[in-house]
Parts: C-alpha cells; structure tokens; sequence
C-alpha cells in the first residue's frame, strides 16, 4: 500500500534526522540527560491552557510534559552542558497542518563555561550570540545526516533535491530583531502590526521571504532568525536585556514551508528578578485563577536560580516534526508526524470516541468533612472506610482529620479561618473547591455566627454544594457512592432506604 511506503520513508528519514542530532550533541561534550515526563505546573511551556491532565491515585496536579527545560536546568548543576529528546503534549482541540498533539522536541541547555565565561567576565550578548550558534549547529546537523543517509528517499520520493538543502548547509542563517522584522512587515502590506503583537505564522513567512530578498538571496531560501522579542508575550525566565528592556534575549528559527522550529532565550539568572518576571506573567495569572500559588515554582526560583546552584545559561527546544517537514518540504505537518501517522491507523483519536472516558475512569467526588460529636465520628467512620480510595478525596477539619488518621484513614487537612494557613477552608470554599460537604454538629455547643461552622454551611447552600447536615443521611450518601462499584458477583449492592427523617440542605 502506498501509505505503508509513506510511513516507511517517513521511518527512516526521522532516524536519520534523530541521528544527526545526538551525533552532534555527543561531538560537543554535551551531557545527555532523561527528564521527567509526568511533571507539575513548570512543565507547561506558555499556554497553562494546553497542558495534557494526567490522572492518578493520589489526586495531585500533574500532567503530561510540554518542556523538559527546567529539568535541564537543575541538570545543570552537575554539567557544564546538556541536552534531551522528549515527547512533548499539546492538548489541542484539533490538529491541523500546523498544530500537533504530539511532538518530538530536542532540547539543550548550556552554560557560560561553554561559551568561554565564567561568573566573574559574564556577557549576555556573548551568551546570546552563542546561545544563536549552538541552535544553528544541530539544525545543520540533522538535515546533513538525512542528506547523507537518504538523498535517495528525498529525491525520488519527495523531489528535494541535494542542491537546494545544501544551501542551508553552506551558509550562515540570516538574523533581524523582532522590532525590525514588524517595521518590515509595516512596510509591505501589514501596516496595522505594532511592537508587542505576537507574530503568526504567515508574517513569519513573509519575514524570512523579505530578509532573504534583502540578502539577494532569490533561489534558495535560507532559515531565519527572529530575535529579542518584547517580554510581555514570551515566558517568564528568559532574561531582559540590559541594553533594551522592552525585550528579553529571546530567538524563534523560522525555516522556510514549516515556520518556527526553535524557541530559545539566555535565562534568567538573578532570582528576584525572575520571581518578580514570574508573578506579574500571564501565565502565572491563569496559574492562580486555576488555584495554583507560588509553591509550585519556589523549588526552582528560590532553590535553584536563587540559590546559584547553576552558572547563567542559554537553552533552546528544537521541534523535530518541524525539520522535518522543512526537509520534505510539506506544506502539512501532520505529514512529517510518525505520531499522527501511527494514530491515524489505530483510531486512538476518533471523535466518535468523544466522551466515552467514563468507560476507564469514573468521575472522583470531592468531599470536606467536619463531624462534630466523637460518637457521631465513630457511627460514620464505616461509611467513610467504604468510600475511602474509592472514587473520592477526602478533606477533613483538624480533629476529624486526626480521628480518621488514627484509625487508617488519610484526609487532606483543612486549616481554620483563623489560622490564615494553606489549605484552608476558606480559599478552597471560595473556589468551589467541593462536591459534597458533611457538616455534622455537636448539638450541645451553640455554634458562633462566625464560625467555621457557620461559614461552612452559608458557603455550600450560596454555591449549590451538597450540604449534609444528619448522621444517617450521611451513611446513605456514602453507601450510594460505594455502589457505582459491583460486588464480587458483579451485581450491584442494594441501595439503603432514604431515612424517613432527614436534614440536609441542596442537591441530594
């Protein structure tokens, strides 16, 4: 079949290009390292938005890697370079000819030891132009091995011819500012663009046909780097410019047909700068509203950049399918993708599938309980063993917490208003942060107005939350949730009969 025949050039091209560049990594002293690829939050690139959910048994926020460069980055502490191949997610809604779910992105990191500095003499632009050098180098050194390994496959399959890539094998890569390359563009049909637009793919396509027309270049069209973008629009570490601080020293490589092929920047190396570039990102901001905090990047502003436990240093992310489709000169990339290939044989994304992920995994529900009375403790502590691990997370208030503890079962603890420490039950009750909420009360203390009691039940009824407030009420609930699982025999438990007398608030 001719699709067979596709894949399998397609197979030994991108071995060829993978080839090329672990060749060149090995020939520069670069350290190979694997990097995680279930992470947190800081291995998101700049969209939080397109970060792949990775479910598992402890309910923490992880997902699925889009960028191993901070990784690379406390790598570094024990090199003076390195570098990674990793499987990069993007959780598009579609892909088309220039978006991917999946992707390859080879990845560098290096510091200024490398580029002939040390702390004392550091130099950005040195770093920069370095930083410029190194991305150029592995380009060239992926397309020269497919050139040599399949000049056959890429003629007579894909009429690229051997002239037209050497071309980008023999000369420099041609270089223009982000601020000039929009001055370009003003000036040739994209008058409303200003300094601070993010430019799309088809002005960066304009952008390298114009600088290369500037070069006199008009057969073979060179790659081209966009440099020193306006810091606004890129991520949170790459450093701003000492000369200009409008932009930070930040690169995209534009290849002629496939667009950009590179993000890259100097990072970012006096801590309170890059905490003080990290809080006031876009990025951060989606990161709190989705109820993330500083925590989740302390370890590696405080702990890494903070601490000096790293040289400065320059890193760059090289997506693979990109090369490659500017080798094969494709105008689709999802013709360049082995990924995208592979999954359209085994259907993995069919979109008559779509909502079916309740066949594998079923909904958990979110549940605070705050059990008064130690009687009424005990009396529920069965029902919540039945449901414990079993599609549910448990938050408790302080004595419940302990009281579940002590007898083997593990909640979230919740802190009081009062205490002003996280969790606590106020933020995550003004995130709506709960499915169900078991509020029992000890009949004997009258409960203050303000109250974590009070506040408890007034937050639930104002969201809808389901409140419970009885004991037996409680113990039905529970056993309702334990049964969306079968018993040994495959039948399904019977249901409890709802108590005749039963207080609770919304929703049950």
């Amino acid at each position: 079949m001719e699709s067979d025949k596709y894949l399998e050039n397609l197979i030994k091209i991108n071995a060829s290009l993978t080839a090329g560049a672990l060749s060149h990594f090995a020939s520069s002293g670069l350290q190979y390292v694997d990097v995680p690829q279930i992470v947190g939050i800081t291995g998101a690139c700049e969209n939080v938005d397109t970060l792949f959910k990775v479910g598992n048994r402890l309910d923490l926020p992880l997902f699925f890697t889009q960028t191993g460069q901070l990784a690379l980055e406390q790598a570094l502490t024990f090199s003076k370079g390195v570098y990674t191949i990793i499987h990069s997610g993007r959780d598009e809604e579609e892909e088309d000819e220039r978006h991917l779910r999946q992707f390859r992105l080879t990845e560098e990191e290096f510091d200024c030891r490398m580029a002939g500095m040390g702390r004392e003499n550091y130099d950005e632009e040195k770093m920069f132009d370095a930083l410029l050098s190194h991305i150029e180098a592995v380009i060239k050194s992926m397309i020269r091995r497919v050139l040599d390994d399949q000049e056959e496959i890429l003629s007579g399959y894909y009429a690229r011819s051997r002239e037209s890539l050497s071309q980008v094998l023999d000369w420099p890569f041609l270089k223009v500012s982000y601020e000039e390359a929009v001055k370009l563009l003003k000036d040739n049909g994209y008058p409303v663009l200003s300094f601070g637009d993010d430019l799309k793919a088809h002005h960066e396509q304009e952008v390298v046909k114009l600088i290369n027309a500037n070069f006199g270049r008009k057969i073979h069209t060179l790659p081209v780097f966009i440099t020193k973008y306006p810091k606004e629009i890129k991520f949170f570490n790459m450093k701003v410019s000492t000369k200009d601080p409008r932009v930070v020293l930040s690169s995209d490589l534009i290849l002629p047909i496939s667009g950009e092929s590179a993000g890259s920047a100097v990072r970012e190396h006096d801590g309170e700068k890059l905490k003080e570039r990290l809080l006031t990102s876009n990025m951060f901001r989606l990161h709190k509203n989705r109820g993330g905090s500083y925590k989740d990047f302390s370890w590696y502003v405080d702990g890494l950049v903070s601490a000096e436990k790293t040289y400065p240093h320059a890193g760059f992310g090289v997506g693979n399918e990109r090369v490659l489709q500017f080798i094969l000169g494709l105008k689709d990339i999802r013709q360049a993708s082995i990924f995208y290939l592979l999954g359209q044989l085994s259907g993995d994304w069919d979109r008559t599938r779509r909502g079916q992920i309740h066949l594998f995994s079923t909904h958990k529900k979110s549940i605070l309980l705050s059990i008064g009375p130690t009687i009424d403790k005990k009396r529920l502590f069965s029902s919540i063993k039945q449901i414990y691990n079993n599609n549910t997370v448990l938050f408790a208030t302080e004595k419940t917490h302990k009281f579940l503890k002590r007898n083997g079962v593990t909640t979230t603890l919740v802190n009081k208003i009062s205490e002003e420490k996280e969790p606590n039950i106020k933020t995550l009750l003004e995130k709506g942060a709960f499915d169900i909420i078991v509020n029992i009360l000890n009949n004997n203390k009258e409960a203050k107005e303000n109250s974590d009691a009070s506040y408890i039940r007034r937050a639930a009824i104002e969201q809808g939350t389901t409140l419970v407030t009885e004991v037996e009420v409680a113990k039905y609930l529970f056993a309702k949730l334990a049964d969306v699982h079968l018993n040994g025999n495959g039948e399904s438990r019977k249901i409890p009969s709802l108590p005749l007398k039963a207080d609770f608030s919304v929703g049950l």
